[in-house]
């Protein structure tokens, strides 16, 4: 038994070592900038400038109540697909505005409304830029990113205890432990049978 626990401790130590190649602090720093970097670069794709035209009386003019501000809802960052629920609400208006948009108009064919990119906004007072399959896909890619940050501070700054983390990282590399342990029994066993040979001449 002291033998195995021996083993299994320069399992862990094995494992633990690139972890010990920054700080704590450090790898806190690095993912919360990694995951600025991401959510800065989705708001520049879902605030592009939408063309704004002055409003004249032969117009013909669909009126909205607002550009979306109510019930913000944060995306699942792990799972959320934009594209699915990207609606082209004002593709059969030529011109569209907002109250919060007096003396203004909007072409509709121009615009989109997303469920999903609505926590993204920078300025709820106009509409937003209908975006493109590759617009979509990125920002698809780049909540992943955020996903990822996000796990991986919760364990930085909530650590579990040692003892549950060493028995989760055994449950995660469990063949490779296995193999590890059995080879070094297996040199062990060798190892003790040869000295009991030395011993008996």
């Amino acid at each position: 038994m002291k033998t195995l626990t021996v083993i299994l401790g320069f399992v862990c130590v094995y494992s633990a070592l690139p972890a010990c190649a920054e700080t704590r602090e450090d790898q806190i720093a690095a993912l919360k900038k990694e995951k600025n970097e991401a959510l800065f670069r989705i708001q520049d794709i879902v605030n592009q400038p939408v063309t704004h035209l002055k409003r004249t009386p032969d117009m013909v003019v669909q009126r909205f109540a607002d550009w979306g501000k109510h019930d913000v809802v944060t995306p699942d960052f792990d799972t959320v697909d934009i594209r699915t629920t990207q609606q082209a609400m004002f593709d059969g208006y030529q011109y569209v505005t907002c109250d919060l948009n007096p003396g203004e108009v909007f072409i509709g064919k121009e615009l989109e409304f997303n469920e999903m990119t609505k926590y993204f906004y920078n300025d709820f007072t106009v509409p937003k830029k209908k975006l493109t399959e590759s617009e979509m896909v990125e920002i698809n890619q780049l909540c992943r990113v955020i996903g990822r940050c996000n796990r991986e501070l919760d364990e930085l700054e909530n650590p579990e205890p040692p003892l549950a983390k060493v028995h989760q990282m055994l449950a995660d590399h469990k063949p490779t432990v296995l193999a590890v342990v059995a080879v070094l029994a297996v040199a062990l066993y060798f190892v003790h049978k040869r000295q009991s040979q030395k011993a008996e001449y």
